[in-house]
């Protein structure tokens, strides 16, 4: 498909501030420029070299948030990162957003980007999504908050992590009636559609970075699924080695998603040969079977799990993954919380309860 945008110009503000996401940035900067818009980058000060959190974006300001005038815009873009903290502070970015919203114009935010949209006042009475370690905030601010890759309310686009770029790219691209040459974009709600690819083309992750990243995700959980494996057999209680046994399970059905995953993408799972060692040692290292030490032990496995699946499920503009590293992430969580509850109880701090289940992913 060929597509004429030069009788639809359209004028696109990026807002920009020092350790931005790199993909946030990217991608929808790429995207626009693609589609034939006007893009320009908003910074607060003219002379200042920007650069993301990663250090894959280099930029200097096209102009200020001071001299620029909402109005000659169709819609402003707000990246996520630590930008948005600092976009706050800043009373001319803060007042060139809520121009632009009281102008009826576009505004996308991603991320941490709610951040400025809570300090212009915007979210009230809002559906929004974004960064869930920002969810408490949005909620203050008076907006509803949605826990979905994309949140549309009249004028606000609002995504939650690279992982949702694609979509939440999309999304500005059809409002502002822009298309690509030679690019059919899905629907913004296909599930099935390869999001992963329009990242990929848009200066997102590469689809064998994607894969390094699930297989990381494998060897830890490979490692891990043996160690819960041992540790049940070195336990002389009944429930600590149920429990144990629990989490081994569940960390099969980790394995199986990314492993599923990484073939479906064309890659072969692959578990370095630093797990075996690494497994190896620790069935010699660990001769004790005291339950509190087995406990506290698997509590340590269980938040590092959490934590590296967490930081996996805010790094690559691919939904799919994301969504696996959220669950892995959200699960481990989960399962935290039954261990710190058995080993409190062991410990006579209180009675082991049902565990509560957790929500969202605060990357």
């Amino acid at each position: 498909m060929t597509a004429d945008n030069s009788k639809k110009l359209k004028k696109v503000a990026i807002l920009i501030e020092q350790n931005v996401e790199d993909s946030e940035f990217q991608v929808p900067y790429q995207a626009l420029q693609e589609a034939g818009a006007q893009v320009q980058v908003l910074g607060a000060r003219m002379n200042e070299e920007y650069r993301g959190k990663s250090g894959k974006v280099s930029i200097k300001p096209d102009a200020t948030t001071a001299e620029a005038r909402p109005r000659e815009f169709d819609a402003v873009v707000i990246p996520g990162g630590g930008a948005p903290d600092k976009m706050r502070t800043n009373r001319n970015t803060v007042g060139f957003v809520k121009e632009a919203a009281a102008s009826g114009k576009l505004i996308a935010a991603i991320c941490h980007g709610p951040q400025l949209l809570i300090e212009a006042d915007l979210l009230r009475g809002c559906r929004v999504t974004g960064y869930g370690a920002i969810r408490k905030d949005i909620e203050n601010a008076g907006g509803t908050y949605i826990d979905e890759p994309l949140a549309i309310d009249t004028q606000l686009i609002t995504s939650r992590q690279p992982g949702d770029l694609p979509i939440f790219t999309t999304a500005i691209l059809s409002r502002l009636q822009l298309e690509i040459p030679d690019r059919v974009l899905p629907d913004e709600n296909d599930t099935e559609a390869q999001w992963w690819q329009l990242g990929e083309a848009w200066g997102g992750s590469s689809k064998n970075e994607i894969i390094e990243g699930l297989n990381k995700a494998l060897a830890g959980e490979r490692y891990t699924q043996e160690a819960f494996r041992h540790y049940a057999d070195k336990t002389e209680d009944a429930a600590t080695s149920l429990l144990l046994r629990e989490i081994a399970e569940t960390k099969g059905r980790h394995l199986e998603l990314l492993e599923q995953r990484i073939r479906t993408l064309g890659g072969q799972p692959a578990i370095p040969s630093f797990v075996g060692e690494a497994l190896a040692t620790l069935t010699s290292w660990l001769p004790s079977s005291n339950d509190l030490d087995i406990l506290r032990r698997a509590l340590g496995d269980l938040q590092t799990g959490a934590i590296d699946a967490a930081h996996l499920a805010s790094k690559y503009t691919d939904p799919v993954s994301t969504m696996i590293f959220a669950t892995i992430a959200n699960e481990l969580a989960h399962a935290e919380y039954r261990v710190v509850e058995l080993y409190d109880a062991r410990l006579g701090i209180r009675s082991p309860e049902p565990a509560k289940p957790t929500t969202g992913v605060a990357v």
